[in-house]
C-alpha cells in the first residue's frame, strides 16, 4: 500500500475565510462532485462520487498552556468499490428538531404557571391592601 499527500495547506486565517472554503468546496460538492483545490504552487482535482464514508471528529487536548480545539472533516471513498449511503444522522447549527420542540413546549407549559403565580400573588397583595 503506497500513500501519497497530493496536497496539504496550513495557516491562520479568519471565520470568514473559513467559511468561504466550506462554501466554496460545498459548492462543487453539490454539483457535478468535481472539485478542484489550488494554491499558487499546485493544483489537484477529484471526482467524488455520489456515496462516500464520512467523518466528523471533534477534539479537545488540554495542556498547561489552556485548551486546544480541532474539527476534522473527512471524506473517503475507493475507486473499486461503491458506498452504500445511510440515513444523515448529524446537524450541525443546534440542537436536533424533536429536542428543540421539546424544549419549547417546556418553555410554553412553563410560562402560564408562571404568570398564573404572578396574578395569584397580585390578587394576594390587593385583598391585604383591602383589609387594612
Amino acid at each position: 500500500m503506497t500513500e501519497e499527500t497530493l496536497m496539504s495547506v496550513e495557516g491562520s486565517h479568519d471565520r470568514e475565510t473559513i467559511a468561504s472554503y466550506f462554501h466554496q468546496f460545498a459548492e462543487q460538492l453539490e454539483g457535478d462532485g468535481s472539485v478542484t483545490f489550488s494554491t499558487e504552487q499546485d493544483e489537484v482535482s477529484l471526482s467524488v462520487p455520489e456515496t462516500a464514508e464520512f467523518e466528523l471528529e471533534v477534539e479537545s487536548e488540554t495542556e498547561d498552556e489552556g485548551t486546544e480545539y480541532e474539527i476534522e472533516f473527512e471524506i473517503e471513498w475507493s475507486t473499486g468499490e461503491q458506498e452504500e449511503a445511510e440515513e444523515a444522522v448529524l446537524q450541525i447549527g443546534g440542537e436536533a428538531e424533536s429536542e428543540q420542540e421539546t424544549i419549547e413546549e417546556s418553555i410554553e407549559e412553563a410560562e402560564p404557571a408562571a404568570s398564573d403565580e404572578r396574578e395569584a400573588a397580585e390578587e394576594g397583595e390587593e385583598g391585604e391592601e383591602g383589609s387594612q
